[in-house]
């Protein structure tokens, strides 16, 4: 069996992100985070000799009630006017009255002029750590976010005159970022009557030597942020700094206080324990080591990222994870955003990290089957677009009856969500949540599409006018003609495998038989019938059959094989709308059809720094009009996941898409469809070696290099292919390509 040859903080150092300037925005300084609490540390605008490290948290929401004042008439414009009882509110609700809130910035004001910053994040230890040098002395720093305890910790020693450097709070208001950023967006693109009623403005008092803030809503609840300065005459300074929510009641002042003063009473030494044994027990779950230096530390830092932003018990990962900034996409977006920032917990051997999303759609199972018309609630469940973080109530309804003609259905993001539950339970595998939760909530989602499909002349079964995301509007989408195609198939596998003899089974077969096929022309794949892909896009929503859903495929489909090149390569073609998921979205594509060298190209192009337009900052934060969005970054790391092993199908698939240029690389315990824990290694160009561990006792099918092994695993038994005694151990990496992100 392999064994490894790994010095955890050696190997992780050369990741780690280092400064020799001080950031001056939001998309290159360094951040921390627990899953809830964050901040991240940049040159303050207002200030630009402060250091400022922006509070954020992920749960705080206002939630303002459905159906009134601007969300109703935001929603009529945004939802064609059909503002019923179904539609009203769902749009507006998300981006001005359920919409994430600021909170502030902690200041650090040195008291010389900065002259010259050093900074980096230990990301074995999960903590910024750096000096500052002004012209009055120096100032050494360190901040992190304990694992286990909801505080913000950030130490500094002044030393000669920065001694005196100084703390500061400043809160924000609580108010719509949409309309903070941009207060005429909405008006201008045509929304009447226009405004928006601002929260309460916000209270400062002070308790016992603790300085507290007080955000009220109009909802009926508020948020408080305390914090306090501990110092002393050597000029160390330590500040702890917490957020409360009560979300639906006020009175967070006190629990925010009581925070403060229960992690005093803990101490610095227990929370920095428990916080380094999280972390490094986080990391070891399994390793990759590339022969490109940038993109290993590129794939370790969005590891560190996932691991600072989604934990089991916290909030689903939004656009900006706990690292707030102003934006007018400050909330759950699901027609891509939510999905792809989970792309990456299977593969990465962190099933764990996905648990918030799960019970998310288990626990608001009545908000899916109320977003669909009365009619079809008895046995359908959809979900629109966006949300907040405290419900999934986004109606998804097609057009009135008598308006077919008008509107469109939207349809992917529940059917999507459910491909990510299958997956997994494929990952995991869990037959009693598979029997429970993941059959029945799918098996109302594909109702959904079953209530909309018409037989026409030719015979065949179609679907109306629905929404490609987000390219526009067609009849017989591709998108979701592949997520229907995919969710019977998938209801009919788990039928079978679970003997259920559901009565709807022979439909469901007969639909499959009688579905339209996908809609092609010259270029390959389409939006839908009569509707080519004709313009630059960033969405490869029409060509989802390929990746993720891996039902328009090699094995299955090689006469294909050309039209799905052809449909990658006019998908690509359209110069413009060049956001970073478009190139990550077509290397996935590419490395399903196992092309390595191509899908490389592409996570280079998505991981170049444009100084114009949507691009990655100095951090592998990503900006777009200089907004966050989470997701884009972690489908860089999938891409790599995507090269160096696959499962779809059931097959593991051993480097199916390795560059040429990689002809050394290592991974250990990815984890793969069926329960299987999978490590390998390529020399020379070769597999030299291949390790399987059963967590489930499922079938193994096994592809290398063009061979297939058929192996019998029980449950707990590993086996190895190729040398039995492997040694596991980072690739060399010349000092001058470690720590390749940063700025400096």
């Amino acid at each position: 069996m392999p064994s490894l040859n790994l010095n955890w903080p050696e190997f992780m150092a050369r990741q780690d992100p280092v400064w020799d300037s001080l950031p001056g925005s939001y998309f290159e300084g360094p951040f921390v985070g627990n899953g809830l609490l964050g901040t991240i540390l940049f040159r303050d605008g207002q200030e630009p000799n402060s250091l400022r490290f922006e509070i954020g948290r992920t749960d705080v929401y206002d939630h303002r009630p459905h159906g009134t004042g601007l969300a109703a008439r935001v929603s009529a414009h945004y939802c064609g006017g059909y503002a019923n009882a179904e539609s009203s509110n769902w749009f507006a609700a998300a981006i001005h009255d359920r919409v994430r809130l600021p909170i502030g910035q902690l200041l650090l004001r040195p008291v010389g002029a900065i002259r010259a910053t050093s900074l980096r994040i230990d990301l074995w230890n999960a903590e910024i750590c750096g000096r500052v040098e002004t012209t009055a002395g120096s100032i050494a720093l360190r901040c992190f976010v304990p694992a286990d305890d909801d505080v913000i910790v950030v130490t500094v020693s002044g030393q000669d005159g920065e001694r005196g450097a100084a703390f500061l709070f400043r809160p924000q208001q609580g108010d719509s970022p949409r309309f903070l950023v941009e207060p005429e967006r909405d008006a201008q693109m045509g929304v009447k009557d226009f405004s928006y009623t601002p929260n309460p403005p916000f209270l400062v008092r002070n308790e016992s030597g603790m300085d507290v803030v007080t955000q009220p809503l109009t909802a009926g609840s508020d948020y408080a942020t305390a914090w306090q300065v501990i110092a002393d005459d050597t000029g160390n300074q330590t500040v702890f700094v917490t957020v409360a929510n009560r979300i639906h009641a006020t009175g967070s002042a006190e629990d925010a206080v009581a925070a403060v003063r229960r992690t005093l009473k803990r101490g610095l030494p227990s929370l920095e324990q428990a916080h380094r044994d999280w972390w490094h027990g986080y990391y070891p779950a399994s390793f990759v080591t590339l022969p490109a230096p940038r993109l290993e530390s590129y794939y370790w830092i969005q590891l560190y990222k996932m691991g600072s932003a989604a934990r089991p018990d916290r909030p689903v990962v939004d656009l900006m994870g706990p690292w707030f900034m102003p934006s007018v996409w400050a909330a759950y977006w699901h027609n891509l955003n939510t999905q792809l920032n989970y792309s990456i917990t299977e593969g990465t051997n962190h099933p764990e990290l996905g648990e918030p999303l799960f019970r998310w759609l288990e626990d608001r199972r009545e908000d899916l089957m109320n977003n669909v018309p009365v009619e079809f609630r008895h046995d359908s469940a959809a979900l629109g677009n966006p949300t907040s973080c405290y419900d999934l109530m986004a109606p998804a309804p097609g057009p009135p009856p008598d308006r077919l003609g008008e509107g469109a259905y939207q349809f992917i993001a529940l059917p999507w969500f459910m491909q990510l539950f299958y997956l997994h339970y494929r990952h995991t595998p869990d037959e009693q949540r598979l029997r429970a939760s993941i059959f029945p909530l799918l098996r109302r989602a594909i109702n959904t599409y079953l209530h909309c499909l018409r037989l026409e002349a030719d015979g065949r079964l179609h679907l109306p006018r629905a929404f490609s995301d987000e390219y526009g509007v067609a009849e017989d989408t591709n998108l979701n003609l592949a997520l229907l195609r995919w969710g019977l198939q998938t209801l009919l596998t788990v039928n079978r495998r679970l003997s259920l003899d559901d009565p709807q089974a022979p439909r469901w077969q007969e639909i499959l038989e009688e579905l339209v096929d996908y809609p092609t022309d010259d270029h390959g794949l389409m939006i839908g019938r009569d509707t080519p892909f004709a313009k630059p896009h960033r969405h490869w929503s029409h060509l989802f059959a390929i990746a993720p859903l891996y039902i328009l495929n090699i094995d299955d489909h090689p006469g294909l094989v050309p039209m799905m090149e052809r449909s990658i390569k006019h998908f690509l073609s359209f110069p413009g709308d060049d956001c970073m998921f478009k190139f990550t979205g077509g290397a996935m594509l590419h490395a399903a059809l196992g092309h390595g060298d191509a899908a490389l190209a592409l996570l280079e192009r998505a991981l170049a720094f444009q100084p114009a337009g949507p691009t990655l900052g100095a951090n592998t934060l990503y900006s777009e009009n200089n907004w966050p969005t989470f997701e884009s970054p972690i489908t860089g790391a999938r891409v790599i996941l995507d090269m160096l092993l696959q499962s779809w199908g059931g097959r593991l698939r051993i480097f199916p898409a390795c560059p040429v240029a990689w002809r050394d690389l290592t991974f250990h315990n990815l984890r793969a469809e069926g329960g299987f824990l999978v490590s390998a290694e390529r020399k020379n160009g070769k597999t030299a070696w291949v390790r399987i561990k059963s967590l489930a006792g499922e079938p193994c099918r096994l592809l290398i290099d063009g061979k297939l092994h058929e192996l019998k695993l029980a449950k707990g038994e590993e086996i190895a292919l190729g040398d039995d005694n492997p040694v596991i151990a980072p690739l060399p990496m010349e000092a001058a390509a470690q720590n390749a992100w940063g700025l400096k």
